[in-house]
Parts: structure tokens; C-alpha cells; sequence
């Protein structure tokens, strides 16, 4: 990622990198093609799992180089790897796009070539600044990192591509052998780099796209091996495709069509007077906030789900790790270790709403990603894969002995089943849930799409239990019993402070839950708890207004009783200050 060079031929270019490295950094992975929407063919990192050259598609690429205009003085800690960063940029439908509007707030400078449709730019982030100019396509270009060397071994480099080009048949051979000169390949003489006498060229990445097919070829120096990497040809759509305005009217009409899409203000707004109905037989706006004393704003927003999990009983919940925002890489795999966690693991922010950026972790790479991405505090929990999940809801009037169960919502996670000739895309163009997430699980699965599952088998698309992110709720109030409201009762009345909200439970079977085992709350929900058994598409907006308001009056009841009790309500000062650090919050959530 230190000295790339972009020649172009008759027939197209070639994009070629050395990687300039500490000779003690571990070796990177050989190319291989990755899909997230369009197929992308690049050498991964070990260490934080990004690259510094890809290929995507056919036609395009780009190339990473340490640094912006000039050698900065580094500030770490970094939010994310620079290569991490490329990746999103170079996955974008619209890189170019994505490069101008992405925040890049602490990301370490650096600068990115980026060839596509046939045109060349130069996208450059000096720590404060973004700046991109277009180059000239036609000639050859020439660019170093700033981290490693000055403006006259930039000019040396300069002259001798000038020279070798005037002079050289351009094709794969000559360009490695290029690379490979004594005055191209990294020379302590001619950098200052602090630690250069450590520092080596370790490979050298080519990315030919002078013909239909491209072919990246790698040459790992340390070991003396070359590996070439060919993308699948695929007639598959791009991430893009899905998003065209044929695609957005069609979603738009399901949504049109089930009230179980439609965005919450259309629920809930013509409820309003209900509300001040309470609220003012409360003598507060907020009275929700008496309704579980434990927990901050009665648990309706900005309580954090670690605090929450502390109140309750051991062994109910999955062993859970808190990371702090900006927690380093050796900090994680010093929490890991301790904690002896293994993968698949799911992530999710320590305050959240609604499955915003809940990711499922299949390996290191994955949790490097997330670390970096994120803005704010989130656990880690092991991937708990009991077969049913479904939300209880429950309350306890303060005082009683005993609570109820007022509803229960069945969660069919988003999947389709094969019948041993569709692909899995011609399956999911059947299902107008699936079709809902269409954009977001072509990103995801890409090429994957194409395959075709066996007759009856069962594939799972998302594996959270989220209606935003494609589960079917369905009303399983039917199975409420003694037995379930007991086991229950049990659980909740042993968590201080708690009286009105709903458990998200995922558990082997109905029989096991109602014994007390093989169950684990993912996640207990306070004052803000829908009761979701009302997403049922057997069931209209009226029902779902009257379980609503119904629910509302079992809060009102709570909060109050609690009020009585000595409980002070909510001020609506306090519920100002909730929702704006409320808002805050989801907007560093959505930076992610």
C-alpha cells in the first residue's frame, strides 16, 4: 500500500501495489473473491481484516496508500482501519458517493485510486479535509505513501516510470518486473520512516483489466509465492439494482398495503389523545417513568441493557461483555480470552432501539469490523440457538404477590425453503416479507443468491428475531398457562424494581420454558414495550389500537400505584433531556 501505479493500455489498465510493511506484521491472505453485492477480489489483511487493493466486478478497482498530502503525526487511537474503510467505500454502488458523504471523523489519513466506469480519480483524507480530483485515464500515473517517503523519492519514481514506459511493452511481466527494481521496491535509504530499518517490501498486488476476464495476480515475497485470483462470472444484479425506483414502488405498495409496515407515527398519532387522557389523570406527561423504579426513565429510553441484565437472576440471560466505545483491538481479545467466548457471537449497543445495528459475528474479522464501526458502548453475548423465540409481556402491580402474562408474540425468523429448482433469490421474490429486505440481504448474500436448496430445506436469511429486520410476529396469546405465567412470575419477581415490560426469549420448547429450563432472556424491555403480538397480519388496526391503549392503562395503573408508594413521577424537563440524548444517541448509532 506504499508505491502503486496505474498504466493504462489499449485494452484497459492495470493497477499495481507494493505493500511496503513491518517484516514482523503477520502475512496476509492470498486473494479470493468475497460477494457483497457485486463480487470483490482482494488480499485481506490478518490483523484488521481490511485490504489495500480490490477488485470489483469486472471492471473496476482500487488501490489504498497510507497517508494524505504530507507525513502527519499520528494520533491514535483510530475509530477504524483504513482498510476497513476502503472496503465500505469500494462496496458503496456509488463509491465515488459514498467517499463524499461518509463521515471520517478520527480515521487515520490516508488516500485511495479509484478506477471505475473507466474513469480515475484520486480521493484523498488529510485528518480534517476530504479532497478528490479526477486524473487522466489515458497516461500513466505514478503515487507513493507520504507516511514513507518525501516529495524527492516521489519525483524519483516519477522519472522512472516516465522512462520505463516510453521504453516497455506493457503486460503483467514487465509491470512485476517494475516493481521489483531496487529503486521501486522499499529502500531504507530513501525513506524516513521511524522504524524502516524494520520495514520491507512484502508483496506485490496486480490488478489486469485488460481483457474480459480480469485476474489479480499476488506475489507474496516473504514466502516467494504468486497466486492468481479469477471473480466468478455471474449474471446477477448489483446491491444498486435493488434499489432502482421500480424496486422502492414496490415495496412502498406491500408497505401500502399492511399496516404492520407502516412507520410507527401512522400507529401511534391518532392514539395521542389517549395518551393525554392518562397523562392527565396522572398529572403527567411522563408517568411512565414510575413504572419500573430500577431502571433509568422507567426503562423507555437510554437505559442501557448491561444495568438491566445486572438485576436479573443468573443463568436467565447470556453471558454478556461490555465494550466501551473506542475499546482497542488487544482490550477485546483480552476480554475474549477472559471470558473464554467462542463464535458465532451477536453484537448489539449496550442502548439500542428496535435491532439498530444487532449483527450476527461469525469470526475475528467480523468482531474487527464492528469494533471499528462502532460509535458507542455494546455487548458481546454467545449466539444462543434454542429454536423458538418469542416476546412475553408482563406485569405486577406493586405490592402483589403475583403477575400476569398479557400477551405473547411468536417470532418466524425470515427464511425461505427450497424446492430443488428455484434459487434462493427466485425464493425470495416470492415472499413479499422477503422482498422488504431484498437490498439489505443482497448486500449480505451476493452471490450466494444462486444457490439452490435442496427440496424442503430450510435457509435461514436473518438470524434475529427483529420485525424490522423481516420476522413474521404472530399473536401466541393462546398459549398462555398457569404453568408459563408461574415460570414466569419466578423469574420476574426476583428483578428489583420491575413490574411493566416484556422478556425476548428464545427457548428450546413450550414444555421446557413452562419447567423453568432451557431458556435465555435476550432481552428485557421496560415502559417502552410494545405489546407485538399486535404485528399478526391476521390482525387489523383496530385491534392494534385497542391492545395498545390497553397496555397503556396497565402502565398508568403501575406507574401510579408506584407514585403512591413514593415513586417521583417523571417532570417533563426529565423527558425533554430523554428524548434529545435519546436522538443523540441513535444518530451515532446510525453513523455506524
Amino acid at each position: 500500500m506504499c508505491t502503486v501505479t496505474y498504466i493504462p493500455t489499449a485494452n484497459g489498465a492495470f493497477l499495481t501495489s507494493n505493500r511496503d510493511e513491518r517484516i514482523n506484521r503477520a502475512p496476509a491472505e492470498a486473494p479470493v473473491t468475497r460477494y457483497a453485492g457485486d463480487a470483490l477480489t482482494y488480499p485481506r489483511d490478518a490483523q484488521a481484516g481490511g485490504t489495500w487493493i480490490a477488485l470489483k466486478g469486472r471492471h473496476d478497482a482500487a488501490v489504498l496508500l497510507n497517508g494524505g498530502f504530507h507525513n502527519h503525526e499520528r494520533k491514535a487511537p483510530y475509530r477504524r482501519s483504513r482498510g476497513l474503510v476502503m472496503l465500505e467505500i469500494v462496496e458503496a454502488p456509488s463509491p465515488k458517493a459514498c467517499f463524499d458523504k461518509m463521515s471520517l471523523e478520527a480515521i487515520e489519513p490516508f488516500t485511495l485510486i479509484l478506477f471505475t466506469n473507466g474513469k480515475l480519480m484520486r480521493c484523498t483524507w488529510d485528518g480534517s479535509r476530504k479532497h478528490r480530483i479526477d486524473l487522466e485515464a489515458a497516461r500513466p500515473h505514478i503515487w507513493a505513501s507520504a507516511t514513507l517517503y518525501g516529495q524527492e523519492a516521489q519525483r524519483m519514481r516519477a522519472r522512472r516510470l516516465e522512462h520505463w514506459y516510453r521504453q516497455t511493452a506493457v503486460n503483467a511481466e514487465s509491470i512485476l518486473d517494475f516493481h521489483l527494481q531496487n529503486d521501486i521496491r522499499f529502500d531504507p535509504g530513501h525513506s524516513f520512516h521511524a522504524q524502516r530499518d524494520a520495514m520491507a517490501t512484502v508483496s506485490i498486488t496486480s490488478i489486469d483489466l485488460t481483457s474480459p476476464e480480469p485476474v489479480v495476480h499476488y506475489h507474496d515475497l516473504r514466502a516467494d509465492k504468486s497466486f492468481i485470483a479469477r471473480p466468478e462470472r455471474t449474471n446477477y444484479v448489483n446491491t444498486g439494482a435493488f434499489n432502482s425506483l421500480w424496486w422502492k414502488a414496490k415495496r412502498f405498495l406491500i408497505r401500502a398495503r399492511n399496516w404492520e409496515y407502516w412507520p410507527l407515527e401512522c400507529v401511534y398519532l391518532p392514539m395521542v389523545p389517549m395518551w393525554l387522557w392518562l397523562a392527565a389523570k396522572a398529572r403527567s406527561v411522563c408517568f411512565f417513568g414510575a413504572a419500573n423504579p430500577s431502571m433509568r426513565y422507567g426503562g423507555f429510553a437510554e437505559e442501557r441493557k448491561s444495568r438491566i441484565y445486572a438485576l436479573m437472576p443468573r443463568g436467565s440471560y447470556p453471558e454478556t461483555l461490555l465494550c466501551r466505545a473506542g475499546i482497542t483491538r488487544p482490550g477485546m481479545r483480552s476480554l475474549l480470552n477472559s471470558f473464554s467466548m467462542q463464535f458465532p457471537l451477536i453484537a448489539k449497543p449496550d442502548i439500542g432501539e428496535r435491532g439498530v445495528q444487532v449483527k450476527l459475528l461469525s469470526n475475528e474479522a467480523d468482531l474487527e469490523d464492528y469494533r471499528q464501526r462502532s460509535q458507542v458502548d455494546f455487548l458481546l453475548q454467545p449466539y444462543i440457538d434454542y429454536p423458538i423465540e418469542a416476546g412475553i409481556f408482563y406485569h405486577r402491580m406493586p405490592g402483589a404477590e403475583r403477575g400476569h402474562i398479557s400477551g405473547i408474540v411468536g417470532k418466524e425468523l425470515l427464511s425461505v425453503t427450497g424446492d430443488g429448482k428455484s434459487d434462493i433469490l427466485t425464493l425470495i421474490l416470492k415472499n413479499d416479507r422477503a422482498i422488504l429486505q431484498l437490498p439489505a440481504l443482497n448486500a449480505v448474500w451476493g452471490e450466494k443468491l444462486k444457490a439452490v436448496p435442496a427440496v424442503g430445506e430450510q435457509i435461514g436469511l436473518v438470524p434475529y428475531g427483529n420485525h424490522s429486520r423481516g420476522s413474521k410476529f404472530l399473536d401466541l396469546s393462546a398459549r398462555i398457562t398457569p404453568a408459563l405465567t408461574q415460570a414466569i412470575d419466578r423469574i420476574c419477581s426476583q428483578i428489583p424494581g420491575f413490574h411493566f415490560g416484556r422478556l425476548d426469549i428464545r427457548f428450546e420448547s413450550w414444555e421446557a420454558l413452562e419447567a423453568g429450563r432451557h431458556f435465555s432472556i435476550i432481552e428485557l424491555n421496560g415502559a417502552a414495550s410494545e405489546p407485538t403480538h399486535i404485528y399478526d397480519p391476521g390482525h387489523s388496526l383496530l385491534f392494534a389500537w385497542k391492545e395498545i391503549y390497553r397496555h397503556w392503562k396497565i402502565l398508568f395503573k403501575v406507574s401510579t400505584a408506584n407514585a403512591r408508594s413514593g415513586v417521583p413521577m417523571m417532570t417533563f424537563g426529565e423527558g425533554v433531556k430523554m428524548v434529545r440524548e435519546h436522538r443523540r444517541h441513535l444518530r451515532l448509532m446510525r453513523k455506524m
